[in-house]
């Protein structure tokens, strides 16, 4: 069939009319009107269905939105009550919390620190604070802020009047920041940028911290341990992996730095013993992984008040915080604080150690150590930084050389450190050691002895503090020998026993597991 044949027979009906096509419909009309009106009807009928259809839609979609507009301004008007009641409850509890505190500095104070703490805080943890104020009847315990925040009040008021800005800030506030302890203080921009002694950056579980305390350190150029480790050029060599693997990982080593550091001064006149390593020595200190160390002794300025400034001097390069001396009384008497998790952890230091006087007393001009022949001042020093922080070490040189038994005046003057706010007391100067006893539940180690510094052969070990926000969950005891200039882990567990057994007869009322956990016993021995 032709193409334009097949079109022409699929084109609609049409008829002729005056020459003219008419449309098939005109048709359908002429033959049956009434049919073609109604069907006009129904078609129009259907239109206006369709349009009312279409309208009842747009005004239901309206309606629709318009009710949810409604409900959402209402449940957010209903949240923002609720809000508004949770924050205020907040706002009252922790203000309340605060005034009652040791950290609040005035009256009034307390309204200032919940609002500057809320704004820092995520929603989460407002709603975690008001949890907790509801169930305590309105109260919060500083317990809870912590466990919210991450962060004890002492933390978070350092915080706040910005003494933790930044890592130089904070040390020139004697405040070294191991670890952050929470979103509320990375809010308040803590994250990554606290200091970190000797390069540490907290080793602890949440909520813990770790503090190994070693005893007196010498290194001296003329003979004693300095002359073995240039032989073997090796500190493992010196001091056991297993000794350093603890000191290297601990949130805080700490030890009693009995020598200067230096190229200049000369011998102090008179002074059988004088002590000095060169500069380049420090390094040694930085792979023992230390972070802070004592000044407060009988050795620090052994060379005079040039080799003690440059002692001072090159620990500052390192990092590395010393408290007990320094350029002059306020930097001897200023306490070193650390924050792990979110606690604030402080150290003091003082000496009382030498029969004949040799090394000064700091002053307000020249530099020396923090004294305590007369503890009056270090009580004081002991009593303005237990309000600054949660945990206080107070460590101090005191006792008569070789001798393992302490006297009755060290446990009357530690006595007096532990009531002035120290919640534990250590002790060097002796060379050996010495007992641990406890006065109400508190520990004083009378004495750590050496840790590496001559050629005697002697029990000497490692005290390991492990901190808490209820204050001392545990003290251990690493097992160590000093011989032939090195110091040992000792590692026989019949060895270990013999050394503990050692120690326990030197204490009063202490008992020392296999494991090398203290405990106070109950009874004196």
């Amino acid at each position: 069939m032709e193409p334009d044949r097949y079109n022409r027979q699929r084109r609609a009906p049409e008829r002729r009319q005056g020459g003219q096509r008419m449309p098939a419909e005109y048709s359908r009309r002429r033959e049956s009107p009434e049919r073609y009106e109604r069907a006009r009807r129904e078609r129009i009928l259907a239109r206006r269905r369709r349009q009312v259809r279409r309208q009842l839609m747009i005004i239901g979609c309206f309606f629709l939105i318009l009710v949810i507009v409604v409900f959402s301004l209402c449940a957010r008007a209903v949240r923002s009550i609720r809000n508004s009641r949770m924050e205020g409850r907040v706002a009252e509890a922790l203000a309340e919390t605060y005034e009652k505190s040791e950290v609040a500095d005035d009256s009034g104070s307390g309204q200032k620190f919940a609002k500057w703490l809320m704004a820092q805080c995520t929603e989460e943890e407002l709603q975690e604070l008001s949890d907790f104020a509801e169930e305590n009847d309105g109260a919060l315990t500083e317990k809870q802020i912590y466990d919210v925040t991450g962060s004890t009040l002492n933390v978070l008021e350092d915080m706040r009047q910005g003494l933790l800005d930044d890592a130089d800030t904070a040390r020139q506030n004697g405040i070294w920041v191991l670890n952050e302890g929470g979103s509320a203080q990375e809010e308040a921009g803590q994250s990554g940028s606290g200091s970190t002694a000797a390069g540490k950056s907290g080793n602890q579980e949440k909520g813990a911290a770790r503090i190994t305390v070693a005893g007196d350190l010498c290194l001296a150029e003329d003979g004693f341990v300095l002359d073995h480790y240039d032989e073997v050029n090796d500190l493992e060599k010196c001091i056991s992996p297993e000794i350093l693997d603890i000191t290297q990982l601990a949130d805080v080593f700490f030890l009693n730095h009995e020598y200067a550091i230096s190229d200049r001064g000369e011998p102090l006149e008179g002074k059988y013993y004088t002590f000095r390593a060169k500069p380049e020595r420090m390094k040694l200190l930085e792979q023992m992984g230390t972070d802070l160390v004592s000044l407060a002794n009988n050795h620090v300025y052994d060379y005079g008040p040039e080799a003690m400034l440059d002692t001072t001097d090159l620990l500052d390069e390192a990092g590395i915080a010393y408290v007990g001396g320094g350029r002059n009384i306020d930097e001897a008497e200023r306490p070193a604080y650390f924050i792990v998790n979110g606690m604030k952890i402080g150290f003091v230091a003082a000496s009382n150690a030498e029969k004949t006087k040799y090394t000064p007393a700091a002053t307000e001009d020249s530099p020396g150590i923090l004294e305590a022949y007369d503890t009056t001042e270090f009580n004081r020093v002991i009593s303005r930084a237990s309000e600054e922080c949660d945990y206080l070490i107070a460590y101090i040189h005191w006792g008569p050389e070789d001798e393992t038994q302490h006297t009755e005046e060290q446990t009357e003057e530690g006595t007096g450190f532990l009531e002035s706010g120290a919640d534990i007391v250590v002790g060097g100067h002796p060379h050996v050691l010495e007992g641990i006893g406890y006065i109400d539940g508190k520990p004083i180690v009378y004495s750590m002895g050496d840790f590496w510094f001559n050629d005697e052969t002697k029990y000497t070990g490692l005290l390991n503090l492990d901190i808490t926000y209820d204050g001392l969950k545990e003290m251990s005891f690493t097992p160590c020998l000093q011989t032939d200039y090195t110091t040992q882990y000792i590692s026989d567990e019949s060895e270990q026993r013999e050394m503990f057994d050692y120690l326990e007869g030197l204490s009063d009322g202490v008992k020392i597991d296999d494991g090398g956990v203290i405990t106070e016993a109950s009874g004196e021995k």
